[in-house]
């Protein structure tokens, strides 16, 4: 082997390393934004969890509401009957 061809080799090879370094270096920051990625999704899946929660008790409360104001008006109807019975008998 010549004195050029081990030249261009070294070169080769100190290019390889070099670029070696810089994917290593790159790897390393993707997996720390993945990390921080990853911690975000954790965070956002809580925040939906406890938020379907609290919707699902929303509904609860409206439909206890709801039965509640179905209630409220048949006794207020009631009421007014017997309210007009006792008129009548005046």
């Amino acid at each position: 082997m010549n004195d050029d061809s081990l030249k261009i080799l070294e070169e080769r090879v100190l290019g390889a390393v070099q670029r070696i370094h810089e994917l290593k270096s790159e790897n390393d920051q993707l997996r720390s934004k993945r990390d921080d990625l990853e911690g975000r999704v954790a965070d956002l899946q809580d925040r939906f969890d406890k938020s379907q929660l609290e919707l699902a008790e929303t509904r609860e409360r409206a439909s206890e509401a709801a039965q509640l104001e179905d209630k409220r008006r048949i006794i207020e109807e009631k009421v007014g009957g017997l309210l007009e019975k006792l008129d009548a008998i005046e």
